[in-house]
């Protein structure tokens, strides 16, 4: 057996032992475009638009088989640049849709029988994890980082290298891609400050979303004995803010930030919220960390989620009038030089033994240019709003988070936290990242005891996923 057959191999005795997925358990991370409750089928027109990429490519009657968690053919962000891809090219996608928790399974199946697909969505581990058992392919032959839809996020194309090969060109850019979701009109009712005026003036920091929960508390108390200030996870975020992750990524190798003095600031902040009885993971019983219900009767001052979630809202308040929900990114850290927001990515993959890797470039390409393309972003817009009810104000602040270009680099963390295996990630990163403030058991009910408890885990795990990227 080849060396890269066994590694594929390897990869199918994990998947089939843990039943890998992006191990993320509460939205912290991206969800693939348009995830939403529900995804409406309708028509998009492209008119003339006129892509400045490789028309002169020949893959008319290709079929790239994709294997994703949504249908990119439906999806509001990416279906303009689907139609854009069969009407000029005339090639299409054939979609295999399956649950978050058997996707990489399957893939594994797949690769391993020698029926790779073309295309799959990136999970939370995808990078750098898998790329070091050889589950993808690099790319650098088929993308030109030059070409338009590239230049400007060349930059974060190459902070996902792996020995000098680009396996993995996010299409899709999150600042600060959790968020906070609140209730405006119970904010003006009680006479808080409104989160979005503050961040507008650079005043949105941890101190005044600490006064904005204390106040929603202490005003609603009498009347919801069980008011909370924030539920739902939040401590990447938090630590990203710092300008410290806790994972990052340098020179191909995993760096373990654990110890750093930032995160350690950032986790007591979390520590002491719980301690005030300000946040949880969940609001009470009968609603989980994803549930609206809270922040739209006005039990809890905010819902920190993925930005995914906000539709879900919109949706809502698209049929009352009276309703005004709006949501902003994390506060900055008062102690940090810089207004530092955690940055994530979405792409698409090319799995190792793919068929038509050619067409496969040709679709990424497509939808990268929905991001660049002022004809396109257009349609983009049209889509997106159809689809996800947001009001004006809502999308102009999500659309921009969402331009990475609006941003300083230097300000954007990426943290790889989540991008190690699902065993270390279920077992350390979940309890460091979404458990914490909200841990009861004696052995971990501090930070500073579930870090001396989890760390050795979490370094064996680094070390053995850095030895993986040097082979």
């Amino acid at each position: 057996m080849s060396k890269s057959r066994k590694i594929i191999a390897g990869f199918l005795c994990l998947a089939l032992t843990f039943g890998i997925t992006g191990c993320d358990q509460s939205g912290s991370s991206p969800k693939p475009p348009s995830t939403s409750e529900t995804e409406e089928d309708y028509t998009v027109d492209i008119g003339d638009i006129t892509l400045d990429i490789e028309e002169n490519k020949n893959i008319e009657g290709a079929v790239v088989n994709y294997i994703g968690t949504y249908n990119p053919t439906k999806a509001g962000d990416v279906k303009p640049a689907y139609t854009y891809f069969t009407e000029t090219y005339k090639a299409t996608l054939e979609v295999d849709l399956y649950a978050d928790s058997e996707i990489m399974e399957k893939l594994a199946v797949l690769i391993n029988g020698g029926e790779s697909p073309d295309l799959v969505d990136q999970r939370d581990n995808s990078f750098p994890y898998y790329i070091g058992k050889n589950t993808y392919m690099a790319l650098d032959e088929y993308m030109d980082m030059s070409a338009p839809q590239w230049k400007e996020v060349t930059e974060y194309i190459e902070r996902f290298s792996i020995g000098g090969k680009h396996y993995y060109y996010p299409v899709f850019y999150y600042v600060s891609p959790r968020v906070l979701i609140y209730n405006r009109g119970k904010f003006v009712e009680l006479g808080i400050s409104d989160p979005k005026e503050l961040y507008d003036k650079n005043e949105w920091t941890w101190d005044t979303f600490y006064s904005c929960m204390d106040q929603f508390v202490s005003k609603t108390k009498a009347e919801v004995p069980d008011a909370i200030g924030v539920y739902g996870s939040m401590a990447t975020a938090f630590m990203d803010s710092t300008g410290t992750p806790l994972i990052d990524l340098k020179d191909d190798q995993l760096i373990n930030n654990l110890n750093n003095s930032d995160i350690d600031r950032a986790q007591s902040f979390l520590e002491n919220l719980k301690k005030q009885e300000l946040s949880k993971l969940e609001y009470g019983s009968g609603y989980n960390n994803v549930a609206h219900e809270p922040v739209i009767l006005g039990y809890a001052a905010f819902h920190s989620m993925g930005d995914w979630k906000i539709t879900d809202y919109s949706k809502k308040q698209s049929k009352d009038p009276d309703m005004d929900i709006m949501f902003v990114p994390f506060p900055r850290d008062p102690n940090a030089d810089k207004y530092y927001m955690g940055l994530n990515t979405f792409a698409y993959l090319v799995p190792a033994g793919a068929k038509d890797v050619e067409a496969s470039c040709v679709f990424i390409n497509c939808v990268r240019m929905t991001k660049t393309d002022p004809e396109l972003m257009k349609k983009v817009d049209e889509s997106i709003m159809k689809e996800k009810k947001y009001t004006e104000e809502q999308y102009e602040l999500w659309k921009y988070l969402q331009t990475v270009s609006n941003f300083d680099p230097e300000n954007l963390v990426y943290d790889f936290a989540y991008h190690i295996d699902e065993q270390t990630c279920n077992d350390v990163i979940i309890k460091f990242c979404e458990n914490i403030p909200f841990v009861t058991d004696e052995e971990t009910s501090t930070w500073t005891a579930m870090r001396t408890s989890l760390a050795p885990i979490l370094e064996n795990s680094i070390t053995s996923i850095n030895g993986d990227l040097k082979k």
